[in-house]
């Protein structure tokens, strides 16, 4: 008798099942913009479209997500006698743009001519400039899209140096810190990106080294200096994750490493690239919500956000930064107090 009943039971729940069908709403298109524009450099801008969650990926999606058809791009100031001082954008040649950015993708910036004349004497584009704010503009298949973003003044750090790790037992493992002293009285909102420009890796049965530089800079933090204003404080810069978690990596100084044959090879030490910016609210909130994603990613109990943007019609970013360089051979007991002047591939 039991077992009649949980056969009719079973019986009842399965007959009793409905198919449901999610009427999901179709995902408008919209322009995801990714620009920038410091002083010194031309504005560069690299635009894709966004994508709905449940959409099919394929090997193409990758290619058809970047947009190269855009009527017009064009970023202006208005100078002191409130003229508009405007500069157009245009599409780079794919092979260049793999030399600055390691990938041919459409990159939007100047014309080649003046490009030339950036590459030659860096860091002297006077388009640029700080305390200025540029209006952004594109037209794209009957579209409008706008956004504008403040150029603040540059803040640099005290100084830096580099020492061995507390949390890892691996010698040659390091961290790179820093004192800074925040001007009072002002707001100020600090963007911190950084890559290897020499990271060496190794393989033991071929018992030799190469340089495998990162391509393009990483984001290491971002926030405001509410809790900060007037202080001066120590900081210190981990290495940014490839895949977008939250920042702890080490740096590696110069030790020797064992082959598969027995011999020693002098594997070299990392150098880096800090480049310490100011930028406006608008860009620091899209940032830090950038931040915060990193460290909640994987992590199933975290509260999805979404990204603040500054883009009118669109997606994504549009940011003046007001940075200061600096290069950090990664030796133990190493202090950098000067800036370092770069060239147009290192501001990517």
């Amino acid at each position: 008798m039991r077992y009649y009943l949980i056969f009719l039971l079973s019986f009842f729940l399965i007959s009793c099942q409905e198919e449901i069908t999610l009427e999901l709403q179709q995902v408008d298109i919209k322009l995801v913009v990714e620009g920038y524009i410091e002083p010194g450099y031309p504005p560069y801008v690299i635009l894709t479209k966004n994508q709905g969650y449940f959409d099919q990926i394929n090997t193409n999606t990758y290619n058809e997500l970047f947009v190269n058809n855009v009527d017009s791009i064009n970023v202006w100031y208005f100078d002191e006698s409130g003229l508009k001082v405007n500069k157009p954008l245009e599409l780079l040649d794919p092979q260049i743009s793999e030399e600055f950015i390691g990938e041919e993708i459409p990159l939007y910036t100047i014309e080649p001519s003046e490009l030339i004349d950036v590459i030659t004497n860096p860091g002297n584009y006077d388009f640029s400039k700080e305390e200025l704010t540029y209006y952004l503009e594109i037209k794209w298949e009957n579209q409008l899209i706008t956004a504008q973003t403040f150029i603040p003044k540059s803040t640099p750090l005290d100084c830096l140096w580099v020492e061995k790790s507390e949390t890892d037992e691996r010698a040659y493992k390091c961290d790179i810190r820093a004192i800074y002293s925040d001007p009072a009285n002002q707001q100020n909102n600090i963007l911190i990106k950084s890559k290897r420009l020499e990271h060496y890796s190794f393989s033991e049965d071929s018992c030799k080294s190469k340089n495998n530089e990162d391509q393009i800079l990483r984001l290491v933090d971002s926030g405001s200096d509410i809790l900060i204003n007037g202080q001066t404080f120590e900081t210190y810069f981990p290495r940014p994750s490839k895949n977008g978690n939250f920042p702890t990596g080490k740096y590696n100084s110069s030790h020797y490493r064992e082959c598969s044959n027995g011999d020693t090879l002098l594997r070299e030490k990392d150098v880096v690239l800090i480049k310490f910016c100011q930028i406006d609210e608008p860009s620091m909130k899209f940032w830090r919500g950038l931040v915060r994603q990193g460290g909640t990613n994987g992590n199933p109990f975290a509260e999805p956000a979404n990204l603040v943007s500054n883009i009118n019609g669109g997606l994504g970013i549009w940011t003046g930064y007001s940075p200061v360089y600096y290069k950090v051979p990664i030796v133990i007991d190493t202090t950098i107090f000067g800036e370092y002047n770069p060239e147009i591939g290192d501001i990517f």
